[in-house]
């Protein structure tokens, strides 16, 4: 008699939230990233290897055409492994060579009573393969370069920025009318840094790969040549797109997990694949006279199993593998325009609003108690809020405003006042971005002058200016896995449209005039300004 053994783990919301986590993040290429974008499981007895080939998906969600897609996370070990996983020795940490003939051959001559008790003691205790530390924390299992012979060395070091000198690696520009102002509203990269998302008003959204040869080189030379960015995907949406994030777990090589979400105007919340630009699914708020609503900021909790979506007066709350308009509203009394929530602490959120105002919710306390804390320091609308983790434990809030010069970091420990204001030039109302490196170590923002900004935080200095555009830069962009700046340049200009002839301008400067006369340039006079995406090498040259 031979029994088949067969663990099934399912890690589901419930068991998330119980003190006894393991977090499993599948957000980038398997031993191809850092330790932010792989996957870690800290179990004591079983190997990372063995757990890489045996995660899976089961599908929860249904899509608008019927399939099913993006379920919950689990693992299957078979019978092969579990044999290997049960003859370790637990005390000198060699494999017996013989432990698993002998298993098999127990089993094979146990009675039907000792087949029952075997079964029962066959199933392993999540607890007996978590090694914890002292303070309760999960260990991470040691990864040697060396010993994985696919792995390349170069792909476990932490990316350098700001070494050397910029190099511009590709370039993407969008031509203007008066009629239809191609303009870019930002850029995102992908969690596993190899997409970079990119709206444009008016003409949807955009899907750009890193060229292939970055992938491979520690040093870029200053002669390389420059790339062409293409579109591989392509969502011609049209309207204004109000907010896009990606999804926290994505990775390339599992397209299931290709996927990003985006609101725009009088549409409700649309989740979009990476692969082909299909529509997966859609989130549908609805307000009191049961009519759709567009959420104005959307985010992603970190384990990618539910959505924040601020409206006008209420923060609703989607479960990711289930769509359509079933959801949770919180209510607030402002509009909120931007989330952002700690790995530390994932029942609360911490809102901006078109007031100035940042607020910090605790979503398991009814909406009647209001926000924990209100920060200000801001004169206009804010724009974005990021959580960096600055040294151990401590979280730094960085949050920047419309029409504000500043951007702001505190220290959430204690908040009466920010730590830093970081200059910058904004003089327009809409959203110009700011990132940081994973280490916290270097921060950077665009500005309406069309000049980045770069800023050491560890030395709390003056910003190094970068003057890259000549337009204004609303986007910026670290990749989390090169070292490559990613940044995107234009904004709206007023033009006088009842006039027969329009300036032509180029980078910012006035060069001539269009001629009237001809017909095809009196129904659509041709502006051209620099609505660019733009690639830029800031590590180590060659």
């Amino acid at each position: 008699m031979k029994l088949n053994l067969k663990i099934r783990w399912q890690v589901d919301s419930a068991f998330l939230r119980s003190p006894r986590t393991v977090t499993l993040c599948l957000s980038g290429k398997s031993n191809e990233m850092d330790d932010s974008v792989n996957l870690s499981v800290s179990m004591g007895d079983v190997e990372a290897s063995m757990l890489n080939h045996n995660v899976s998906f089961s599908s929860t969600m249904v899509t608008s055409a019927g399939d099913l897609s993006l379920p919950k996370l689990s693992m299957t070990l078979t019978e092969a492994e579990l044999l290997k996983l049960r003859s370790r020795c637990p005390k000198n940490g060699v494999d017996s060579p013989n432990a698993s003939v002998a298993m098999e051959t127990s089993v094979g001559v146990a009675t039907a009573q000792e087949d029952v008790e075997a079964k029962e003691e066959s199933v392993v205790d999540l607890e007996d393969t978590l090694e914890m530390t002292s303070n309760g924390n999960q260990v991470k299992p040691d990864v040697d370069p060396a010993a994985d012979s696919e792995a390349d060395p170069a792909d476990y070091s932490v990316p350098e920025y700001f070494k050397g000198s910029i190099v511009e690696l590709a370039r993407r520009c969008w031509t203007s009318s008066t009629e239809a102002q191609h303009y870019t509203k930002g850029c995102y990269w992908s969690p596993d840094g190899t997409c970079l998302l990119v709206p444009i008003h008016l003409d949807g959204m955009h899907v750009m790969e890193v060229p292939a040869d970055l992938y491979s080189t520690p040093a870029v030379p200053s002669t390389r040549p420059l790339s062409k960015l293409e579109s591989a995907v392509h969502v011609p949406e049209g309207g204004t797109v109000y907010d896009c994030v990606w999804y926290p777990q994505m990775n390339s090589l599992q397209p299931e997990t290709c996927l990003w979400l985006a609101t725009r105007q009088h549409e409700p919340i649309h989740m979009w694949d990476a692969f082909d630009g299909s529509l997966r699914c859609s989130y549908s708020g609805y307000d009191a006279v049961d009519e759709v609503m567009a959420a104005i900021s959307l985010a992603f909790s970190h384990d990618g199993e539910k959505i924040y979506a601020g409206y006008k007066r209420c923060i609703k709350i989607f479960d990711t593998s289930r769509p359509g308009r079933l959801c949770d509203d919180y209510p607030v009394k402002f509009a909120i325009s931007c989330i952002a929530q700690t790995t530390a602490h994932p029942n609360t959120l911490t809102c901006g609003n078109w007031h100035g105002y940042i607020q910090h919710f605790d979503l398991r306390c009814s909406h009647k108690q209001g926000p924990l804390f209100t920060l200000g320091g801001h004169k206009g609308g804010i724009t974005q809020l990021r959580y960096g983790e600055i040294g151990a434990g401590e979280w730094h809030l960085f949050s920047g405003a419309r029409k504000c010069g500043k951007i702001l970091q505190w220290d959430m420990r204690n908040y009466k006042k920010p730590l830093v204001e970081l200059k910058r030039h904004v003089d327009t109302n809409q959203r110009i971005q700011f990132d940081f490196t994973a280490d916290g170590h270097w921060l950077a923002s665009g500005g309406t002058w069309g000049s980045v900004n770069v800023w050491d935080l560890q030395n709390c200095g003056d910003p190094t200016i970068l003057p890259l555009h000549s337009d204004c830069c609303n986007g910026v962009a670290l990749n989390p896995a090169m070292p490559i700046l990613a940044t995107s340049s234009g904004q709206f200009h007023f033009t006088d449209q009842s006039t027969p002839r329009d300036n032509v301008t180029l980078n910012g400067s006035e060069t001539t005039e269009l001629p009237a006369s001809d017909e095809v340039h009196q129904n659509q006079r041709e502006v051209i300004y620099e609505n660019a995406v733009v690639l830029w090498w800031c590590g180590p040259t060659g």
